[in-house]
C-alpha cells in the first residue's frame, strides 16, 4: 500500500528507469485501491498503461506484452504476481473514466498525456447515472427470468 507521499516519490523515481526498459511505453498509472488509499497488505498493484504501437511492434520479441509485469516489478521493486495491468487503449469506458478519475501518474513520455487522457476520458455524472439505471434494468429482467420455473 502506498503508506505515504514518499512512498509515491520513490516509484516515481524507480519509474524513471522505464524508458529504458520498456521503450514502447508512453504511460503508466497507478490506479485502484492503491491509488485510492484503500489497499491492504494483500492487495495487487494495479497499473494501466498507454504503448506507442508503432514502436511496440518494433521493440516486442516473442513473449510481447506478457514480460511487461516482470518489468514492471523489477523496475518498480514490486513481485509481479501483484501486478494487474490494464491497457487504456483497450479497455472499456468505464475502466478508463475510473483510471481517470482516480489514478495516480507514474510516467508519461508526452508531456500532458495523462491530462489530455483525463479531459477524454472522464465522463460526467449524467452519463454515469444513466449507465447504472440501465444495468439495473438488465439485472432486474435477468433476476426475473431466472426466477422463472422452467
Amino acid at each position: 500500500m502506498l503508506e505515504t507521499s514518499s512512498d509515491l516519490e520513490r516509484i516515481k523515481k524507480l519509474a524513471r528507469q522505464l524508458p529504458e526498459k520498456i521503450p514502447y511505453l508512453k504511460m503508466l498509472v497507478l490506479f485502484g485501491s492503491r491509488a485510492t488509499g484503500n489497499a491492504s497488505n494483500h492487495s495487487d498493484w494495479d497499473f494501466a498503461v498507454l504503448y506507442d504501437n508503432k514502436q511496440e511492434n518494433n521493440e516486442t520479441k516473442a513473449w510481447g506484452r506478457f514480460d511487461l509485469p516482470m518489468l514492471l516489478g523489477e523496475v518498480l521493486g514490486i513481485n509481479p504476481e501483484k501486478i494487474d495491468i490494464v491497457e487504456l487503449n483497450h479497455c472499456s469506458w468505464l475502466i478508463s473514466h475510473f483510471v481517470a478519475r482516480d489514478g495516480i501518474l507514474i510516467f508519461e513520455k508526452d508531456p500532458y498525456g495523462f491530462e489530455y487522457f483525463r479531459l477524454t476520458s472522464l465522463k460526467p455524472e449524467s452519463e454515469l447515472k444513466k449507465f447504472r439505471e440501465e444495468q439495473h434494468k438488465l439485472i432486474a429482467i435477468d433476476l426475473n427470468n431466472w426466477s422463472k420455473p422452467t
